[in-house]
């Protein structure tokens, strides 16, 4: 299998009709495509299993030492600390997908045919492990329900700066950092750090700086509520150009936001949008609910099978064979081996919102 920067070390039969450069060729023209569709991901604690050694995935997760409030009595020795750690375990699980080629199609087309499907699955591919990724992650048990008195998610009727949505204008009502703040003071008081590396977008499984921050992710649709957030600075007015990620659009509070048609919302899942109400609803009877999903340092956490994001690319040309005698007909297709899980549930929060309507 190839991976970002790895090596190859499955036999050339894996790849199809592909020869192991053929594939090597395609696989670092798909990767990064790929790579940049992984919002979660960038954020998370990376594990490569190597190839041979079973599915399972091990994370541990070392404790604090506690704060030392005894003075040490002349000539007697103290008590000793004891790294305690927790182990969690996932297992890595393969996707792929595929489509059908024929000899007319690939020998009459204007297009290159080849690459045309290449692109799209990597597009396919990363956004299939963002979205598991996002279904995991949505399921952390720190949560906030945003509305007027919501302890559940049929509750929620607010959007995230503590409004009744009016259809068509996200500035009406007088917007509040209460509920974002809620979230913050629950990630110190936690302990937990802020982000302060991402992953490069490139080939390669290196990780680059970023300012140090907490990350919120979300839906696309929220981006106008987000921004009248008190406070909010859009990413085209950071100081620092090359310091904004993938998606972002701006932050406030020390949390940056950045965006993803993967979160999607629970549809219909809040509380009853009345007639005239200003919620995005699809059913127009319930608001939609749209995740926040907040993460600190170590956090989360994800892992492949020979490689960050390894992603393999195979080929099977039209030739004659048993149930095809005139080599009609071909395949091209990917796989890839992902697994991810959340580390540690006091180091990332969930805010759940209702979105202004906009028509």
């Amino acid at each position: 299998m190839a991976a970002y920067g790895g090596t190859t070390t499955i036999s050339g039969s894996s790849y199809g009709d592909l020869s192991k450069n053929d594939a090597f060729t395609i696989q670092k023209k798909m990767l990064p495509i790929a790579k940049r569709l992984l919002t979660f991901a960038k954020f998370a604690q990376k594990e490569t299993k190597p190839q041979k050694q079973g599915l399972e995935i091990r994370h541990r997760r070392y404790e604090r030492f506690p704060v030392v409030d005894t003075p040490i009595a002349e000539g007697v020795t103290p008590d000793f600390s004891s790294l305690e750690h927790t182990t969690m375990m996932h297992t890595l699980k393969q996707y792929g997908s595929y489509v059908n080629t024929t000899d007319v199609q690939l020998a009459a087309a204007a297009d290159p045919v080849l690459k045309i499907i290449s692109e799209r699955q990597a597009t396919q591919a990363g956004e299939t492990i963002d979205f598991l990724s996002y279904k995991v992650f949505r399921a952390g048990t720190q949560v906030k329900y945003v509305g007027t008195s919501a302890s559940a998610r049929t509750d929620v009727d607010m959007t995230i700066g503590g409004v009744a949505p009016t259809v068509n204008d996200p500035t009406a009502g007088t917007q509040t950092l209460a509920s974002l703040q809620t979230a913050i003071r629950a990630l110190e008081n936690n302990d937990a750090g802020k982000l302060k590396s991402k992953l490069k977008a490139s080939v390669g499984i290196s990780t680059e700086p970023i300012r140090e921050s907490y990350i919120a992710i979300c839906h696309p649709d929220l981006r106008q509520d987000i921004q009248q957030l008190p406070g909010f600075v859009a990413v085209e007015k950071y100081s620092d150009q090359s310091d904004a990620i993938e998606g972002e659009i701006g932050g406030v509070e020390g949390v940056r936001f950045i965006t993803t048609t993967q979160a999607v919302p629970f549809k219909d899942a809040g509380d009853t949008n009345g007639a005239g109400a200003g919620a995005v609803s699809t059913g127009g009877s319930n608001n939609d609910v749209y995740p926040v999903l907040i993460f600190a340092e170590d956090a989360i956490g994800c892992a492949t099978l020979g490689g960050m994001d390894s992603l393999r690319s195979k080929v099977v040309m039209p030739k004659p064979g048993p149930g095809d005698p005139l080599g009609q007909r071909g395949t091209v297709a990917w796989d890839t081996f992902y697994s991810c899980i959340i580390l540690q549930d006091l180091w990332m929060y969930r805010l759940e919102v209702a979105c202004t309507r906009l028509s």
